[in-house]
C-alpha cells in the first residue's frame, strides 16, 4: 500500500506537541509519527509548520451558506429604512429579482410588511434574516417564495422554513454549483467536516452529490421532522455511511425561535415583543417533542434540537429526560445554572456557535435584560460534564473555524466563560494527532493561515 510522507512540522497538541516530526499516511491512516530527519524530503515539506487535527463545523446550513454567497448583503446593524436603501442599491436594471441575507429586526421599533418593499420595487424581492428564522418579501417576492398572497409579507418561524425550502428547491443547478465553490472554500479554511443542518432533506442531496464526484469533505446530514417517515423508511440508524464520506445525521427539530428575531423562548417577556408573542414561540409541547425523541431513539437515531431561550432550554432537556434518546443540544444559547447540571447526566452534547457572540454583544441585555447573565455557558457547560461541539450556523456567522475557536477562547460574552486552546480543538474536531488516527489534518503555518488540508489522507486543500 502506498504511503505519504509529511516532513518537518510541528503538531500543536498531543504526546509530539511542539516536535518537529515526520508523518507518514498509508490507506488514509496515520501509520508512522517519528522525530523529524530534518530534511525537505517528504511528499509535503512544512518547514516548521503547525500541524493540526482536521476541523469540523457541527452546525451548518451548507447550501444556504454556498447560495447567499452570491446574494445581496444586507447589514444586521442597519434600521430599516437603510435595509430599504441597500435594497434599492442592488437593483440595477439588469436584476430581475432579488435575494438578499442579514438584516436583524429585533431592534427596530417597526414590524417589516410587503407594503414597504413594494414601495421600492416591483420586482420580486426575498430578504432572509441574519438567523434565518424570518423571511421579508414584497408582493412579487411571496411568489417567488412559494406563499402567494401573505397577508403580511414577514415570515417567522415555520412559515419562514417553508419558503426558504421553496427558494432552494427552485435553484437547484445554481446551489450544486455554490456547493462545490463551497466546500472547496471550506478546504481552504481547514474543514474537513461539517454536520449539515439543512432544511431541505440534506441526506438525499449529498448522496446525489457523492454518486456524482468525490466530496470535499465528509458529511452528516441531518434530517427534519418533515422527512422523518422517509428516514424511517431507509432503516438506518445514526451514523450509517450512505455514500462516501456521507453519514446518517441527527433528526433535527427546532423547538423554539431565536434572539435575533424575538422569537426564542423565554421564561420573561421581551421588552418590545413581537405582537401576540410575549415570550417568544415555542414550536412544539414538550408531548409532540417527546414523542419524537421517542421514535427517534426506538429507529437508532440521535436528535439535534434547537433551543436558544431558556425556556426551551428547560423542556427539550426535559424531553430527552423523558426520552432517553441521545443527542444534542444546538445553540444552548441561555442556559440558567440549575439547568447545566443536566447535560453531563443526561449525556448530551452542548452544541454552540462562539462567532454568535461577537454579533449579539451590542443587543442581547436590551433583547434579554434579565436572562443575558446567562448567555453562552461554554466553560460552565463543559465544567458540568458537557461534551461541547463548535460550529457557525453559517450563513448566520461565516463559516469558519479558526473564528469560532478565537470567539471560544478570547472573545466570549460572559469573560469567565472563555475557552482554553484544547478544549476548543477538542470540540471542534473528530480525531488526534497520533498513530492509528484517520489522516484528516490541516497544515498552517500559523492559526487560520491554512498550507494544506487532507481528507483520510487525500490532499483537499493546498496553497
Amino acid at each position: 500500500m502506498e504511503s505519504y510522507r509529511i516532513s518537518r512540522v510541528r503538531p500543536v497538541l498531543g504526546p509530539w506537541y511542539d516536535s518537529l516530526v515526520d508523518v507518514t499516511i498509508t490507506g488514509g491512516v496515520i501509520s508512522d509519527i517519528q522525530p523529524s530527519r530534518g530534511h525537505a524530503d517528504g511528499d509535503l515539506d512544512c518547514d516548521g509548520a503547525q500541524l493540526w487535527p482536521g476541523l469540523w463545523d457541527h452546525h451548518v446550513h451548507f447550501s444556504t451558506h454556498a447560495l447567499i454567497q452570491q446574494a445581496a448583503r444586507l447589514s444586521p446593524d442597519a434600521t430599516m429604512a437603510g435595509t430599504l436603501d441597500t435594497v434599492r442599491a442592488h437593483l440595477s436594471p439588469d436584476v430581475t429579482h432579488l435575494i438578499g441575507f442579514g438584516f436583524r429586526s429585533s431592534t427596530w421599533d417597526e414590524i417589516p410588511t410587503a407594503a414597504d418593499l413594494d414601495a421600492v420595487t416591483g420586482r420580486p424581492v426575498a430578504l432572509m434574516a441574519r438567523d434565518l428564522h424570518s423571511l421579508w418579501c414584497n408582493t412579487a417576492g411571496l411568489g417567488l417564495a412559494g406563499l402567494p398572497g401573505h397577508p403580511t409579507g414577514f415570515l417567522v418561524e415555520d412559515e419562514a422554513f417553508a419558503a426558504i425550502r421553496h427558494l432552494m428547491a427552485t435553484q437547484t443547478e445554481l446551489v450544486d454549483r455554490a456547493v462545490l465553490a463551497a466546500e472547496r472554500e471550506a478546504a481552504r479554511l481547514g474543514v474537513v467536516g461539517i454536520v449539515d443542518m439543512e432544511m431541505d432533506w440534506a441526506l438525499a442531496a449529498w448522496q446525489r452529490r457523492a454518486g456524482h464526484r468525490r466530496l470535499g469533505l465528509r458529511v452528516v446530514a441531518a434530517t427534519y421532522p418533515e422527512r422523518f417517515d422517509d428516514l424511517l423508511g431507509l432503516g438506518l440508524p445514526h451514523g450509517h455511511e450512505v455514500a462516501p464520506d456521507v453519514r446518517v445525521g441527527p433528526l433535527k427539530i427546532i423547538a423554539d425561535g431565536s434572539m435575533g428575531s424575538r422569537t426564542a423562548h423565554c421564561v420573561d417577556p421581551y421588552p418590545a415583543p413581537l405582537p401576540h408573542l410575549p415570550h417568544g414561540r415555542s414550536n412544539l409541547d414538550r408531548s409532540q417533542l417527546t414523542e419524537l425523541l421517542v421514535r427517534a431513539h426506538a429507529a437508532g437515531l440521535h436528535a439535534a434540537v434547537h433551543a436558544i431561550g431558556d425556556a426551551a432550554c428547560r423542556d427539550v432537556l426535559d424531553a430527552f429526560e423523558a426520552s432517553g434518546c441521545p443527542g444534542s443540544v444546538e445553540h444552548a444559547q441561555c442556559v440558567p445554572p440549575h439547568e447545566l447540571p443536566r447535560f453531563g447526566a443526561l449525556g448530551l452534547t452542548a452544541s454552540i456557535q462562539p462567532a454568535h457572540q461577537i454579533d449579539d454583544a451590542e443587543v442581547i441585555a436590551t433583547v434579554w435584560p434579565t436572562a443575558h447573565r446567562y448567555a453562552y455557558p461554554m466553560r460552565s457547560l463543559v465544567s458540568h460534564g458537557a461534551r461541547l461541539a463548535l460550529g457557525s450556523d453559517a450563513p448566520v456567522a461565516p463559516l469558519d473555524p479558526w473564528l469560532a475557536i478565537h470567539a471560544a477562547c478570547h472573545q466570549p460574552y460572559r469573560g469567565e466563560e472563555a475557552l482554553d486552546l484544547a478544549t476548543a480543538l477538542r470540540a471542534s474536531s473528530h480525531t488526534t494527532l497520533e498513530v492509528g488516527q484517520p489522516a484528516d489534518l490541516v497544515v498552517a503555518s500559523a492559526p487560520g493561515a491554512v498550507v494544506a488540508t487532507m481528507v483520510d489522507g487525500r490532499i483537499t486543500h493546498l496553497q
